[in-house]
């Protein structure tokens, strides 16, 4: 299942003789899922059907569906019944007459209002947004295709440096043992130190380690595996995303605290630089 963004945007309309419904529904960014919806008043009743409706298809993102509908009501003229034979009876008890008098009578013919049944209109109305849906997720699901492989070719840029950072890893490793011992010497008045002394040498090679990052950009490739593995992940992995850029993050902070080289901290920015590239997509994904 591909990566959903949780920006879409879909409509529907349908359109009777006596009855219009529009359906529109927006969505974007939220870090749970935020409904927002607009009915006409006699409507109102819809909302549960509307909510239970969004969340099958939609688990984050700020939702906004607004639902407009115009019912076209005819006036049409009704006879009641009752009336009209109450006036026959009494026109009966009189000898008779013209029986079609009674019809301008007061009370005899009253008009109504004709239009569409409310099961029908429910029934158009959920069915407009049923479509709608449709719409919005479909538009989700292309934008969050794009969003996949922006994330990947970032993600491919930041492995690229990271590589780069590891193959200096030895040389700065090596500098930093010899620096030490230069340091060491010094302390020592001039004193050139030999693997004789093995509890000074395990002393140097405990602080050089210190300046080995290693560790880190193992840890930093496990990650970005996971990350990779998440992308082709079913369902809601936004925040999982995220979580696991907080990780690469934090490793990328350390490489730069432990290194000192120039060459190494202006890879540490380009890292950086990436992740949070990263970071700003992730925020589009559900």
């Amino acid at each position: 299942m591909a990566l959903r963004s949780m920006t879409g945007f879909g409509r529907d309309q349908r359109v009777d003789d006596d009855l219009s419904v529009e359906v529109e529904v927006r969505s974007v960014n939220s870090r749970h899922l935020a409904l927002k919806l607009r009915l006409p008043g006699e409507w109102t009743r819809l909302e549960p059907k509307v909510e239970a409706a969004v969340k099958r298809v939609m688990e984050r993102g700020a939702v906004d569906v607004s639902v407009r509908v115009r019912v076209e009501r005819a006036s049409v003229p009704v006879v009641d019944h009752e009336v009209l034979a109450t006036y026959h009876a009494a026109l009966a008890e009189l000898g008779g007459g013209d029986a079609a008098a009674l019809l301008s009578l007061p009370g005899v013919i009253r008009m109504e209002e004709s239009g569409p049944a409310a099961t029908r209109t429910e029934r158009t109305i959920l069915a407009s947004l049923g479509q709608a849906l449709t719409e919005a997720v479909g538009a989700r699901r292309d934008e969050g295709e794009r969003l996949t492989r922006v994330l990947r070719r970032e993600m491919a840029a930041l492995q690229k440096t990271a590589g780069s950072v590891r193959r200096r890893v030895p040389t700065l490793v090596r500098r930093h043992q010899e620096g030490l011992r230069q340091r060491l010497s010094a302390l020592l008045d001039g004193t050139r130190l030999t693997d004789d002394d093995p509890t000074l040498m395990r002393e140097v090679a405990v602080l050089a380690d210190r300046g080995d990052v290693t560790e880190e950009l193992d840890r930093l490739d496990s990650h970005l595996t996971a990350l990779d593995a998440a992308l082709d992940a079913k369902g809601a992995v936004g925040r999982r995303l995220d979580f696991l850029l907080q990780e690469v993050g934090r490793e990328v902070n350390t490489i730069g605290s432990k290194s000192n080289d120039a060459a190494v901290a202006r890879q540490v920015v380009a890292l950086k630089g990436h992740v949070e590239k990263l970071r700003e997509q992730t925020a589009n994904i559900e």
